[in-house]
């Protein structure tokens, strides 16, 4: 089960239904940053996000937190890994008024160092060409790039080109 983790600036917790409310708030009206990911639906309203919230907690080993605040907590985005042991894959977003000081940055450090805890020695991350924010966010915390590859994601149009990140979680990274 998840727990809440803290850092500096922001917290984790486990995503709840009743969230669906503020990713809508968040993404409804930025159909631009939806693109920008893989699985939430678009358009996103508190429906279609209630949805993507219910696909992703019911697996035992999947990580899903929301973030927020930790002055006034106000919810700013997701954040999780999960997947087969050998290839976890982290993902995160935040939404735009929230985006260009650090906060998806240091959320994806605690995310590391709570992976790190659980035992978990490397972890993926997956971004579109050209995401040059997520990018930034995945190499600021010692990912690097793995591999690039043409994917299909009828959801976003067809194929994508899409660039693959991995991280050692051992003494020192992350």
């Amino acid at each position: 089960m998840a727990k809440i983790i803290e850092s500096a600036h922001t917290i984790l917790r486990p995503l709840r239904l009743e969230d669906a409310h503020h990713i809508a708030r968040l993404l409804g009206p930025d159909p631009e940053a939806v693109r920008m990911t893989a699985r939430i639906p678009e358009p996103c309203t508190e429906e279609s996000a209630r949805e993507w919230i219910m696909e992703g907690l019911p697996a035992e080993e999947d990580y899903v937190f929301a973030i927020e605040l930790k002055d006034g907590h106000d919810f700013i985005g997701c954040i999780g890994f999960g997947g087969p042991r050998e290839a976890l894959e982290v993902g995160y977003w935040v939404g735009r008024p929230y985006r260009g000081v650090g906060y998806a940055s240091e959320a994806l450090r605690t995310m590391l160092g709570h992976a790190k805890t659980l035992g978990k020695s490397r972890l993926f991350a997956e971004t579109f060409s050209g995401n040059a924010a997520s990018i930034r966010v995945l190499t600021k915390n010692g990912f690097r790039l793995f591999f690039t590859d043409m994917r299909d994601f009828p959801v976003r149009g067809g194929k994508r080109k899409v660039e693959r990140y991995v991280v050692e979680l051992s003494d020192g990274d992350g």
